[in-house]
């Protein structure tokens, strides 16, 4: 059985980031000391959160913030909550260029049985597939 250890989003940044050198440092530690029963665990509020402070406080490029979220995805060590959903939430935004807690929540209530997700968000109405105007 595999034994997470949960991560808060100033862990995952430093992944990201690595612009504290002692921190990043002790990242690239915790990670290298990882049995192999054991992953770092990334829930969805962590994803999310990362993928806001990297656009607005570091400035990344949307893509760049696509890249890492996706490399976070495939990486070994790392467990990530709603795998399928984030999965599909990169590839809907990378697709239709939407935006990606938009995504991530019409896939995550997709693929819990609803029919659509509903909401005041023209814009994500318009552009996210599983999303409809509550008008």
């Amino acid at each position: 059985m595999t034994k997470r250890l949960g991560i808060d989003t100033n862990v995952l940044l430093r992944m990201a980031v690595g612009d504290d050198g002692s921190q990043a440092a002790t990242v690239n530690s915790l990670l290298a000391r990882l049995g192999e029963d054991e992953v770092l665990y990334v829930n969805i509020s962590v994803l999310l959160e990362a993928g806001w402070v990297l656009r607005r406080l570091y400035r990344y490029p949307r893509e760049d913030v696509l890249a890492f979220l996706q490399a976070v995805l495939e990486r070994r060590e790392i467990e990530v909550a709603d795998y399928e959903a984030v999965g599909n939430a990169l590839h809907l935004c990378r697709s239709v260029n939407v935006d990606f807690a938009d995504a991530l929540l019409s896939e995550m209530n997709r693929l819990s049985g609803c029919r659509v997700t509903m909401t005041f968000d023209q814009k994500a109405a318009a552009r996210v597939p599983g999303m409809e105007l509550l008008a």
